[in-house]
């Protein structure tokens, strides 16, 4: 029986979008959004986030498509294109191209299944049995135990808004968007970047830290394309393909955050995205917050781990192998065991 379909929407990205969106942030004079606004970080940011958002919509099409639940997992975008090309066919009354596709959709569906086979063995080669069993339920139409804490609407987010920030006390407007991290530590770690961590300076000498273009083209390039924009619907892929379009304005605001010694609202604002800890999970405690955060506020915090993690080095312990550079759990059982 066929099942009710349902809609999904991405962007249909390609290379000609990308080259129009170069063209159009090499071609668009920065300082007309900046001087605007003279230091306000905030409205500065807005600003920059609203106009790349508004370049993508109108350069970048979306598309939304029909999603059916009971699609067998072979069924490529191949096979569709044929299954649609068969309806068009039938709807033409064409029987010459009815058989014509029938036989090419029938060599496809025997391709795609033969390449679906190989997969599952390979997993099956791979002991990853946890694919494989994800695998034969998705063949034979097993749907898992609804889940009762992520069913329900607004109330029920309402309940997990409230459990997931049940630590946060509240703060002033005024004092909303100062970074806590860089106003503490702007005495200590930008002015000592290259001296002993034990070494004191006046209030006077101190300098925050200045990105060049260049540093900023460098981590915009190594993003990951296909990764969720935060909630400034800020797609990676923008970022990456055009970093050097891009290099200035953003460098202007990080070296213009970094002086004010403030972090704009939008960068702090993060999307929860509750995940199970475990197969069935009853209550809201079973599920673990992600955070979707700003792709430009990791930009930021990229350039300025190196400079912070030498101030901190001598402070951390040597048995800790969490959130450490090249030390993981594999390292802990080590330790632990010889």
């Amino acid at each position: 029986m066929r099942q009710p379909s349902t809609t999904r929407s991405f962007r249909k990205w390609s290379k000609e979008a990308e080259e129009t969106l170069r063209d159009c942030f090499a071609s668009t004079d920065w300082s007309v959004l900046h001087d605007s606004h003279s230091k306000d970080i905030e409205g500065v940011t807005d600003c920059t986030t609203d106009y790349l958002n508004f370049c993508m919509d109108t350069v970048v099409p979306v598309r939304t498509v029909r999603c059916f639940p009971n699609n067998k997992p072979w069924i490529t975008s191949d096979v569709k294109d044929l299954l649609n090309k068969k309806k068009r066919a039938f709807k033409d009354k064409n029987q010459e191209e009815l058989r014509n596709v029938q036989r090419e959709l029938k060599s496809c569906l025997k391709e795609a299944k033969e390449t679906y086979r190989k997969k599952v063995e390979q997993k099956l080669h791979n002991n990853n049995m946890k694919e494989v069993w994800d695998s034969m339920r998705t063949i034979t139409g097993c749907k898992p135990r609804s889940d009762s804490v992520t069913a329900g609407g607004v109330e029920r987010a309402n309940e997990l808004n409230l459990f997931y920030n049940r630590f946060d006390c509240p703060v002033s407007s005024s004092s909303a968007s100062v970074c806590p991290a860089i106003t503490a530590t702007s005495a200590s770690a930008f002015s000592v970047l290259h001296r002993s961590p034990h070494h004191r300076l006046s209030a006077h000498t101190v300098h925050p830290p200045h990105f060049s273009a260049d540093q900023v083209t460098g981590v915009l390039r190594r993003l990951r394309s296909r990764k969720t924009a935060g909630p400034d619907k800020m797609s990676p892929r923008l970022l990456k393909a055009c970093a050097s379009e891009l290099e200035l304005p953003l460098s202007n605001i990080f070296n213009m955050s970094l002086q004010l010694g403030r972090v704009p609202t939008l960068w702090k604002t993060s999307c929860l995205v509750p995940v199970p800890k475990k197969p069935h999970p009853s209550e809201l405690n079973d599920y673990r917050p992600v955070a979707l955060t700003s792709h430009i506020m990791k930009t930021m915090e990229r350039l300025l781990i190196p400079l912070l993690r030498p101030q901190v080095q001598h402070a951390l312990d040597p048995l800790q192998f969490a959130y450490r550079e090249r030390i993981g759990v594999k390292d802990a059982i080590t330790y632990l065991l010889h």
